[in-house]
């Protein structure tokens, strides 16, 4: 080999349908367990360093069938013939307390789906559990640090007669292994996929321990699946708070998948308005989500196709992600990550939509907005902007002070609803909202009288209902028995308990 050159790595095929280059030597491997008899979780692409490792004492192995039919001739040749190759079935509670596991770094991202059950069933058999687990109400909650809606699902949890454990979601492995070596929780809960790995490791665990995993899609669930390699996902009970996705992801094989709405967070039932602006309309909310160019990096959208969907946007259409989707790419949603484009393309629509009404709005009437500084350059000078609020403490007062709170819904939700459609009215407030097709949620006796199709027509319904209090007064007050008696998070926890732990 010319001096310089690294020397050619073998390559697999992962399952996912990429070539992945493989690593050798030692460093490659991870141990875990202190038995005597050393059982390889896959040999790597060299046997040899697994006999080193092996150092003398007889092993057994097991090897993925996929992984095994890419290697050349000289790789089974390589290993000792004294080795045995087990099936998955061989891994018993017993067999496992007395190895230690090697297992080839790579394998669980090549193939997820052969290794994260093996890898799961060795992991489980360590544990300090009892051979038969009762199973207990307990819920396992996986909190993200600064989550803004896992707080309220806990309390809905508990009112529904559930205990719930919290699980760190950076730190999911230890706290769940450390839950289910006592018991078996009935239900492993997330919001937008917080907790699991990439590779379903955790979540091959839960299942192996028989606990069922639900997962809450609150935003845009392709925008969270991308991240996932295996096809563990489809296994899960799905639950999306816009329908409109059901149907994509039962065609990529979801078994379960339910429509669940955002509903009404508690503590907007006690609010106590804020004064000075009950003559004002008021928006709360970001110009962009948290860390949304790292997100969208490398991904672009035509200059043409925006100025269409920018026009679009000012006349009352809604280029909302299916829209992109059909213009843009004919990739599958999953795997990979072939949906952030489409998805960079709604969510510059929706930055064009929600400033375009922000301004109609400043322009007719008094408005306040409660935002990052990036509303800084995007809003008319006419318009006061304020920092933003905490949803857990001032907002809940904004909402119920403000003569209007304004609602525009990111086209990254085809058919969702915010937050704003369930806190406002809770609240005591009174919304005005875009014609997001979710609307249907609620009669449209109700919904009609504060729903706007585009800018102008936003600003048109502010300045009339503005003008009459007592109209937003009549309208908040049935908005709010409505939100109280069908739309609490306890509601929805009800229905999710229910058809995740079936």
């Amino acid at each position: 080999m010319p001096s310089g050159e690294r020397p050619q790595r073998t390559t697999v095929v992962d399952e996912t349908g990429s070539p992945r280059a493989l690593g050798a030597g030692p460093e490659t491997f991870a141990s875990f367990g202190r038995g005597p008899d050393p059982v390889f979780l896959g040999l790597g692409p060299d046997p040899a360093v697994t006999v080193g490792l092996a150092a003398g004492r007889p092993a057994a192995f097991f090897e993925c069938p996929a992984f095994a039919a890419a290697m050349p001739p000289p790789w089974a040749q390589a290993i000792p013939a004294d080795w045995e190759r087990l099936e998955p079935e061989a891994l018993s509670p017993a067999r496992a307390a007395r190895s230690t596991f090697y297992l080839y770094r790579q394998n669980t991202r090549l193939f997820p789906s052969f290794w994260g059950p093996i890898w799961a069933r060795a992991q489980l058999g360590l544990l300090p559990r009892p051979e038969k687990a009762e199973t207990t109400p307990a819920v396992l909650l996986a909190r993200r640090q600064g989550g803004l809606l896992e707080p309220e699902i806990a309390r809905a949890v508990v009112a529904c007669g559930r205990p719930v454990t919290d699980i760190p979601a950076e730190a999911s492995g230890p706290a769940v292994a450390r839950a289910i070596a006592t018991g078996k929780p009935s239900l492993f809960l997330c919001i937008n996929g917080a907790g699991l790995d990439d590779d379903g490791l955790l979540f091959s665990l839960l299942a192996e321990a028989g606990v069922p995993v639900a997962v809450w899609f609150v935003d845009n669930p392709f925008h969270v699946l991308g991240r996932f390699r295996g096809p563990f996902w489809k296994k899960a009970r799905l639950f999306v708070t816009d329908g409109a996705f059901l149907a994509p992801l039962r065609s990529l094989g979801a078994q379960s998948a339910v429509h669940l709405p955002l509903a009404a967070a508690d503590h907007f039932f006690t609010a106590r308005p804020e004064p000075g602006l009950a003559d004002r309309a008021v928006f709360v909310g970001r110009s962009a989500f948290a860390g949304r160019d790292q997100f969208f990096a490398g991904c672009r959208v035509p200059a043409d196709l925006l100025e269409t969907a920018r026009s679009l946007v000012a006349a009352g259409g809604r280029p909302d992600f299916f829209w992109w989707r059909a213009r843009l790419e004919s990739a599958p949603l999953w795997p990979g990550k072939a949906g952030r484009t489409a998805g960079l393309g709604a969510e510059t629509a929706s930055l064009a939509l929600r400033a375009g009404v922000l301004a109609a709005l400043a322009e007719a009437v008094p408005l306040s907005v409660y935002g990052d500084p990036g509303w800084q350059a995007l809003l008319p000078e006419n318009a006061a902007r304020h920092d933003p609020v905490d949803y857990y403490g001032r907002l809940a007062g904004l909402y119920a002070g403000a003569g209007l709170v304004a609602n525009v819904t990111s086209l990254l939700l085809p058919g969702g609803l915010t937050q704003r459609h369930f806190d406002v009215w809770a609240a005591g407030g009174c919304l005005l909202t875009d014609a997001t097709p979710g609307l249907p949620l609620f009669p449209a006796r109700l919904t009609a009288p504060v729903t706007y199709a585009t800018p102008a027509g936003a600003a048109s319904l502010a300045r009339t209902l503005l003008a009459d209090p007592g109209r937003r007064a009549d309208l908040a007050a049935v908005w709010r028995r409505l939100i109280a008696a069908e739309h609490r998070y306890e509601h929805r926890l009800a229905v999710l308990l229910d058809r995740a732990t079936a």
